[in-house]
């Protein structure tokens, strides 16, 4: 396992690409007319509640000593892997209904 240090770089780098991908979702679905918005801005919403958690567990890391924090990284993966997964499902749903 990676130091603390190591970790939280591993995992800021992973989290500012999907943090990107959910912005350039939002931007589309603002930008179209689509007949399912409501069904867009519900996954939205799911998008931003997932991202504010982990942004939680992120700080909660940052703030756990060197010997803490390692009880956190199996929430902070599955997060990232539920955002991920989320992401793609909003960019399929969202390319179906263009």
């Amino acid at each position: 396992m990676p130091t603390k240090d190591a970790y939280q770089e591993q995992v800021n780098a992973h989290i500012a690409t999907l943090y990107d991908s959910l912005e350039h979702h939002e931007r589309h679905l603002q930008s179209t007319e689509s007949v399912s918005l409501e069904s867009h801005e519900a996954a939205l919403r799911d998008l931003k509640d997932k991202h504010r958690l982990i942004d939680g567990l992120l700080k909660e890391l940052e703030d756990a000593t060197e010997h803490g924090w390692r009880h956190l990284c199996d929430g902070i993966d599955t997060g990232l892997d539920e955002l991920k997964q989320a992401i793609k499902q909003a960019r399929e749903r969202f390319r179906r209904d263009q």
